[in-house]
């Protein structure tokens, strides 16, 4: 098992996937994931891609794909990776009674 980062990807029509960026680590400058955010969404078609930060782990972004215009958030976290299966890392809270 590795530690990868992921990227869930939801568009303004509802639909949600996951990418497996197939890196350990994240930058945690907003420049960075900005440009990370474009180069994900260009690897998926999109053109004239436009981001703003709406914090470190989540982005807004105005793009084109195939002549329409679509919103998206890209939303960044962590995964364990463990064959072709990603195990989503979350922290847990209050659980303890």
């Amino acid at each position: 098992m590795e530690i990868t980062a992921i990227a869930t990807i939801k568009t303004n029509e509802g639909t949600q996937s996951i990418l497996d960026l197939d890196i350990p680590l994240l930058i945690d400058l907003v420049p960075a994931r900005k440009f990370k955010v474009t180069q994900v969404l260009e690897s998926l078609g999109h053109t004239n891609v436009e981001v703003e930060s709406v914090n470190m782990e989540e982005y807004k972004a105005k793009s084109t794909v195939n002549g329409t215009k679509q919103d998206t958030t890209v939303e960044f976290s962590y995964a364990l990776r463990h064959g072709d299966r990603l195990f989503e890392l979350t922290e847990l809270h209050g659980i303890l009674k």
